[in-house]
């Protein structure tokens, strides 16, 4: 099996530190986008061919060692007997050749953007030869990476560049600003006849409502899409923030501080009149004053060392780490713009995730309150994605050192999968399709949770978001194929 046709095809956002549900703007930027019903289908000789999905008569001739989706936009990779890769279009048409290159293409504003990336050893100048003291040789050459990215519909290139190993990373995580604009690789473009213009350059952070910041002699300004102003300008990063209560002014210092100096600061302070702004977003000012809390607050607020902005919303949330538990987690309170502190808030569509993606607020507590908790259960990760609203993997450890995951919702306070599965793999979070494995090492089912009921009969060693399904045939081979996720339709002879 190919070592491209193993990866996703379809660039997934990773989770940051926060997160919230988007608004869909996909019907504004769908000018270029098509229904295709060609699909790979693995024949009796391992072969792929693509054929329509419904008739599974051929649409293409061809037939290739390796085959991917089609793209939304007509474009998918092929592999050949030699272990090379191409790109097709929805005629077979080779669009970009075959090489030696790994493929990866990522659909973006209705454009499909391609990676072409491969390993090579080059040799280096004297200066830069590695002496090994001990005797073991002259390393005269270095890994490399030369790597291709641009728009296989224009043939645009946006970068061509020999990187060492181990250094610059180049990835297809272009996101959508609007209809006409996308970020990447810290540039702002515009989209014109399907070629990116750049009209701005050296943006370390992209927000959201087309806001985005920029440094500049270790101070950040925030602008706005097509306003050459900033927003607000002067910022500099802090770990100490000053409140009033009353007389009392309370300092609170290495507020949140991370291990590594992150790119822009967790806290930023305009230079002009001191506003605090707050991660993730920047968008409201950390008020100077508390105007209501109790004497009990007031002790809490003192040991704060996290402070960010829930977007959209009034709120900051204000966390205290507790090192003292048996698990160790965060306490939480809440202060609102007009300094009111509160223990609680309503429900926002807004999440605090570590660095690994792992759900920190809100915390378990909140989403499984301790009278639904079994007796001596201990508590894993919880993970949540975009589609999910309020349904969560939530891994358990019970009296018996038994280590489970099921699906708990927080609105109905009710177990929607129960926590009696080895792991449990989120396919179509809005179409509530799922990937089952009762036991360790144990194959996966597909389960539509909307309708209650399995997809299929049959396990597969993996299933991947997009229908790509791994098997272990008799032989011990393992052979990969595509089927229909809601339907467990299998495209193989």
């Amino acid at each position: 099996m190919k070592t491209v046709l193993l990866r996703s095809f379809f660039m997934l956002t990773s989770f940051i530190a926060c997160t919230q549900e988007k608004k869909d703007n996909s019907a504004s930027i769908s000018l270029n986008m098509k229904t295709i019903n060609g699909i790979p289908f693995l024949t009796q000789q391992n072969d792929f061919m693509y054929v329509d999905k419904v008739t599974l008569k051929p649409v293409i001739k061809q037939k290739f060692k390796g085959a991917s989706l089609f793209t939304p936009t007509g474009f998918a990779i092929v592999g050949n007997e030699k272990g090379e890769s191409a790109i097709i279009d929805e005629k077979g048409r080779i669009v970009l050749d075959f090489s030696a290159d790994e493929i990866n293409i990522n659909v973006i504003n209705g454009l499909t953007f391609y990676k072409r990336e491969v390993e090579y050893e080059k040799k280096m100048p004297i200066w830069k030869w590695d002496w090994n003291i001990l005797g073991s040789g002259i390393k005269k050459e270095q890994t490399y990476h030369k790597v291709e990215i641009g728009v296989v519909e224009t043939k645009q290139i946006l970068l061509n560049e020999d990187v060492p190993y181990l250094e610059d990373e180049y990835a297809l995580n272009f996101v959508s600003i609007d209809e006409n604009h996308v970020f990447w690789n810290g540039n702002l473009y515009e989209i014109k006849k399907g070629r990116l213009n750049k009209i701005d350059d050296n943006i370390t952070e992209l927000l959201e409502n087309k806001r985005f910041i920029k440094p500049s002699n270790e101070t950040f300004f925030i602008y706005e899409l097509n306003q050459k102003k900033a927003v607000h300008s002067k910022l500099k990063g802090t770990e100490t923030l000053s409140l009033r209560f009353g007389k009392e002014i309370i300092t609170l210092k290495e507020v949140n501080k991370e291990r590594y100096e992150p790119e822009v600061p967790k806290l930023l302070t305009e230079e002009k009149n001191n506003n605090v702004f707050a991660f993730p977003q920047y968008e409201k000012e950390v008020p100077k004053e508390i105007t209501k809390a109790t004497a009990e607050q007031i002790d809490f607020i003192k040991k704060v060392s996290l402070v960010y902005s829930i977007t959209n919303s009034p709120y900051f949330l204000l966390g205290v780490f507790n090192y003292d538990e048996d698990v160790w987690a965060y306490s939480w309170l809440y202060l609102d713009t007009k300094g009111n502190v509160t223990d609680s808030i309503g429900t926002y569509d807004f999440k605090v995730l570590d660095q690994v993606g792992n759900l920190v607020w809100p915390d378990r507590k909140m989403i499984l309150p301790d009278q639904f908790v079994g007796k001596n259960w201990k508590f894993g990760k919880i993970n949540w994605y975009q589609g999910m609203n309020d349904s969560y993997l939530i891994r358990i450890e019970n009296e018996k050192q038994q280590r489970t995951i099921g699906v708990w919702n927080r609105n109905t306070k009710k177990w929607e999968i129960q926590p009696e599965y080895h792991d449990i793999s989120v396919l179509d979070p809005e179409k509530q399709i799922y990937a089952l494995q009762k036991e360790e090492e144990g194959l996966y089912l597909l389960y539509d949770h909307k309708n209650r009921k399995n997809i299929g009969s049959k396990g597969y060693k993996s299933i991947s978001s997009d229908g790509l399904v791994t098997v272990k045939i008799d032989s011990g081979k393992t052979i990969y194929y595509y089927i229909d996720m809601y339907s467990g339709k299998e495209y193989k002879e």
